[in-house]
């Protein structure tokens, strides 16, 4: 630990890797962290994709990889149905339709996008939230989300460390991918702090494990201690007092690009903000000549950095302008 002047406990990390800029893609599953920072990997123009939903628990964050690296396609036993509703059991409840085959086809569709991506060497964030289970009890399927049906239907448990790591470990041995892991900062109060701290220190020490058996491309990102050591406050979360406030997030956010972006990157992040800035930009008295220079400006700003940024195509920024010009 290091101690600053300015009265914080800061965090270390090890050696810092810069070993990622804007030509690399990512895939981020987990809980609700992983898509938080999917939007400020969007937002800075990387090719990223947060499928799944919200996930909580590694073991069906690791049973939905399987499937794909398997080639094994969701069916009809995977999916349940919610009054007209059909939902999935391996999905988050933003996976829904009224037609199974529909579902189906959409969710299937999402794991070739996935697969495609791993077979492109896309890095893998892993967020974990909770070691905390809900098996159905007569299958005992772990499932993702309990989609509001009857607490007797499920069979409530916390996990092993050799449960996750030996489920984990399967994964990481059918792929080649860079991996980083890393705990949810959010609590789940459902379980009472004391319990709640027993869940995460599973998920740090079966972490921890993985890491030192995959040491040439898995690694920690301690985003938990970011906000529970470094910012140790109230103020850094939301109005429910649980999650991170877009202040902490954005903190949390910065530690991760200054560890883990080369030079060229963290540069062009300066830059793609300023383009943000600017497009959030509303002349005080309309759309007059003044301002329509300004987006040209914009535009030829944009225009300059889509070569820096390949992976993204800046097709909703240039619409948006082009309406305004037009």
């Amino acid at each position: 630990m290091s101690y600053s002047p300015n009265f914080r406990t800061e965090v270390d990390f090890k050696d810092s890797l810069k070993c990622f800029d804007h030509s690399n893609s990512f895939i981020l599953i987990g809980s609700c962290f992983s898509l938080e920072m999917s939007k400020l990997f969007k937002q800075n123009c990387f090719n990223v994709l947060n499928p799944y939903g919200t996930i909580y628990n590694p073991i069906s964050v690791a049973f939905n990889i399987k499937k794909l690296l398997n080639n094994q396609p969701f069916t009809q036993k995977d999916i349940i149905k919610n009054d007209d509703v059909y939902l999935s059991w391996n999905h988050s409840g933003k996976y829904y339709n009224n037609d199974s085959q529909l579902l189906l086809k959409k969710i299937n569709q999402e794991q070739n996008d996935i697969f495609n991506l791993i077979q492109k060497k896309a890095t893998l964030i892993i967020t974990f939230g909770t070691s905390y289970l809900y098996e159905l009890k007569g299958s005992k399927k772990v499932v993702a989300n309990c989609h509001k049906q009857s607490k007797e239907l499920f069979l409530k448990r916390r996990c092993s460390i050799i449960e996750i790591v030996n489920s984990w470990r399967e994964v990481l041995k059918n792929t080649k991918n860079k991996v980083i892991l890393t705990v949810s900062p959010v609590r789940h109060l459902k379980e009472g702090l004391v319990k709640n701290n027993l869940s995460k220190s599973v998920l740090l020490l079966a972490i921890d494990q993985l890491c030192k058996e995959f040491s040439d491309r898995v690694s920690y990102f301690p985003s938990y201690e970011l906000l529970m050591d470094e910012l140790r406050d109230y103020r850094f979360y939301g109005k429910d007092w649980i999650h991170p406030s877009a202040e902490a997030v954005d903190f949390i956010w910065k530690k991760f690009t200054k560890q883990h972006l080369n030079k060229n990157s963290l540069d062009l992040l300066l830059d793609i903000s300023k383009i943000r800035s600017a497009l959030a930009h509303r002349p005080k008295f309309g759309v007059n000549k003044e301002y329509l220079i300004f987006l040209e400006r914009i535009l030829h700003k944009i225009n300059e950095i889509k070569a820096r940024t390949p992976k993204y195509d800046w097709k909703e920024e240039i619409l948006e302008i082009n309406s305004l010009i037009n």
